[in-house]
């Protein structure tokens, strides 16, 4: 059912080795999504909190340091269905 709400095209950034510089690098692929804009605050990885501009929904498995529209995601919450599986996860980006 959300996959009829999930119609634009994102650019996602997977975070990959860093390179000799020490510098993070990504892997560019296209996945599907809803990207919404509104502020919210939540809690980042290292639980300071933080306001972020930016919501994605998507089936996608994003990770925490990924970039989507070269804006980088900074908390992620997964949808669980009642068979244990992910539906869709909910992206934070700043």
């Amino acid at each position: 059912m959300i996959g009829n709400y999930l119609n634009q095209n994102l650019s996602w950034g997977h975070a990959g080795t860093p390179n000799e510089y020490n510098e993070s690098t990504y892997t560019t692929t296209t996945i599907k999504g809803r990207k919404q804009n509104g502020f919210k605050l939540i809690r980042d990885a290292s639980g300071a909190e933080v306001v972020s501009s930016t919501m994605v929904l998507t089936k996608s498995v994003i990770s925490i340091g990924d970039l989507i529209d070269n804006d980088e995601v900074i908390a992620v919450n997964d949808a669980i269905g009642l068979n244990g599986s992910v539906l869709w996860a909910e992206v934070y980006l700043i």
